[in-house]
């Protein structure tokens, strides 16, 4: 790893991490040495990291500013909304483009340079691999007004749907020239070295498209038809502590291994919060009772695993309880009192013996929502859905002790233990395959189990 006294001292410049490889403690200590530095990443979940990476190195806090690059391209374009015209409110869909425009025009001015020279004596920017191109024509610039040192992963580029598709050697490099590649995995280093070496060695495979033998090294293979498999994700886990990820690409196959793991695992959201506002405007949009009472039943369906009452047995006397006091509930969830009654409704659901949620956070914010409305904070059900995601945004989600997502949702992550359920599924994705597994893979610091129909696995070499 190169020294952070040595980074102080460069110019402009690339910095290649690969996963678990001390990143972001370089990135802390190179700020540390600074008088003002400014950090920008993509995500709050990001900027939430470096801030607790800053604060254990005792790094003063005005000494250090880190932001999204969404947020200060916000906070800048709106100080000179002359130039760079931003739109009202927060920006949607093209808007964002629009915005990286902007910011860039604005930069353009004079004053406006001087303003960030004055301001910063150093940029970096974390996690490079995630910027499109628009956010790095911005980054060019602000490299011309100020020493700027980017840091990412090329095999880490998993945004490539969504235009994170820059060419490291060709466009990145050719304004941040290379100046190291990060050799030490850190991560495994006191947990499982040699899991390090392998997601390592497969890492360069990956690379080259060539064939990974999912039997051969520091990491569990099973056999599976498919991904429904449950016994790798339960199996010789038992009493094993530490956090457990299950990882697949599909979103939806996710929810739906959650819901066969019967509560074991849970489902987490995306920041979006799609489902939470799908329930806000049907919500809202009701007009009757009985409408918001397929509302529910929807969201108990995507989100309860409810377990089959055995042939002959009868409900439980505390169940029949809480079924006449939800029923007793569920008949004001239109009118006056209708969110505190819906709040009522999901708490009392979450009590009936057969019930095991799955998707916890959705049903929390959903709670939260109604809350909100409840308590006279929000009018609507959408403005409380947008409350909770904002809220979200900022803080990041509480991960549970056992976790089915994708590598998009859990990139950054690290897990004791990882299952990779189907591998062959990678395959089929149009997209970063190879990147997608690799992500994947090493999320895993002591332990790693991958199920599939074949113990070899080829996808296709990756565009860096």
């Amino acid at each position: 790893m190169p020294e952070a006294q040595d980074l102080v001292g460069l110019g402009n410049g690339a910095i290649v991490a690969p996963a678990g490889h001390g990143k972001t403690e370089l990135i802390a200590k190179v700020a540390a040495l600074g008088r003002r530095t400014l950090i920008l990443t993509h995500t709050h979940a990001g900027v939430h990291a470096i801030r607790s990476r800053l604060k254990r190195l005792k790094v003063p806090h005005a000494a250090v500013a880190v932001d999204t690059i969404a947020g200060w391209s916000m906070r800048y374009s709106h100080s000179f909304p002359g130039v760079a015209q931003p739109c009202e409110g927060m920006p949607q869909g093209a808007q964002w483009d629009e915005l990286y425009v902007g910011t860039n025009r604005a930069l353009g001015i004079g004053a406006v340079r001087q303003v960030v020279e004055a301001s910063y004596d150093r940029i970096l920017i974390d996690e490079y691999q995630d910027c499109h191109a628009l956010q790095h024509e911005l980054a060019t610039t602000l490299s011309g007004i100020v020493p700027t040192l980017v840091f990412g992963d090329p095999m880490q580029g998993i945004f490539e749907f969504a235009g994170a598709t820059l060419n490291w050697k060709d466009t990145i490099h050719s304004q941040f020239p290379l100046i190291d590649t990060l050799e030490v995995p850190y991560r495994w280093l006191d947990k499982n070295p040699e899991l390090g070496e392998w997601i390592a060695d497969v890492r360069e495979r990956l690379i080259c498209g060539e064939d990974i033998d999912l039997s051969a090294g520091a990491v569990v293979f099973r056999h599976a038809d498919n991904a429904f498999d449950m016994g790798p994700l339960f199996e010789g886990f038992e009493g094993v502590d530490g956090s457990f990820a299950a990882i697949h690409c599909n979103k939806g196959l996710c929810n739906k291994l959650a819901r066969a793991a019967g509560g074991g695992y849970q489902a987490i959201e995306e920041i979006a919060a799609r489902r939470l506002q799908e329930f806000a405007v049907a919500w809202d949009s009701s007009e009757s009772l009985r409408d918001r009472s397929t509302v529910i039943k929807s969201l108990i369906s995507d989100c309860i695993n409810i377990k089959d009452l055995p042939e002959g047995q009868e409900e439980t006397a505390a169940d029949s309880a809480i079924n006449v006091e939800i029923r007793t509930a569920g008949a004001q969830m239109f009118g006056p009192d209708a969110e505190s009654a819906g709040t009522t409704v999901l708490t009392l659901i979450r009590k009936r013996s057969r019930y095991r949620v799955y998707r916890n956070e959705l049903w929390r914010d959903v709670e939260r929502a109604l809350g909100d409305i409840a308590a006279g904070r929000c009018q609507s059900m959408a403005e409380a859905a947008d409350r909770v995601r904002h809220r979200t945004s900022m803080a990041g989600r509480k991960l549970p002790r056992r976790t089915v997502s994708t590598p998009l949702l859990l990139k950054g992550l690290e897990f004791d233990h990882v299952v990779v359920p189907d591998a062959t599924h990678f395959a089929g994705e149009r997209y970063a395959q190879a990147k997608l597994f690799y992500v994947a893979i090493s999320r895993a610091t002591r332990s790693l189990t991958i199920t599939s129909r074949d113990q070899h696995v080829c996808l296709k070499a990756p565009a860096l």
